[in-house]
């Protein structure tokens, strides 16, 4: 689907973690690296301080922690002046737009500044749909992830007709 990597954004790969489903993302993106930013990493960080224990699941995980390179961190200079934006997404949009490889989060402006910089993005919703439409996950499982996504990690799926409309495809 995409070339060489793709960049997660702490909300995302926390929601998963959270319902024990990290693995779902090595299934989807087999032949894929998956990488976390430094900034993500610091993120996760700070939850094991607070006392979560899902931050353990990412660190056990495939998920490798990338450092941005010389140019990059040029341009994530000006991408986290945007203050509406934090440095874990900043940092992944940096290193999805210059590696060109495509990026992972639900936030819905750092989805925005990603639309504005020509950058592969996707949602949950996106990821869920794909993991339908490739049979990774059945229907009922389906379900199970929408719900345990909705309760435990308190995100609001939108749309989720169409994920599981995949099924009918």
């Amino acid at each position: 689907m995409f070339d060489v990597g793709v960049v997660l954004d702490c909300d995302i790969v926390s929601a998963l973690a959270k319902i024990d489903r990290i693995g779902l993302l090595a299934k989807i993106f087999k032949d894929q690296q998956l990488v976390i930013p430094n900034a993500v990493y610091v993120e996760l960080l700070e939850a094991v301080k607070m006392g979560f224990t899902f931050p353990e699941k990412v660190f056990k995980s495939k998920i490798e922690v990338i450092a941005m390179n010389e140019k990059e961190l040029k341009e994530f200079k000006n991408i986290a002046k945007n203050q509406k934006i934090h440095n874990g997404e900043a940092e992944g949009i940096t290193i999805a737009r210059n590696r060109n490889w495509v990026f992972l989060t639900n936030d819905g402006v750092a989805i925005k500044v990603c639309e504005q910089m020509d950058v592969s993005v996707l949602d949950i919703k996106d990821l869920l749909k794909i993991a339908a439409r490739k049979n990774i996950i059945g229907e009922a499982e389906m379900l199970e992830i929408i719900n345990d996504i909705e309760t435990k990690d308190n995100t609001v799926i939108v749309e989720k007709d169409e994920i599981l409309q995949e099924y009918k495809i």
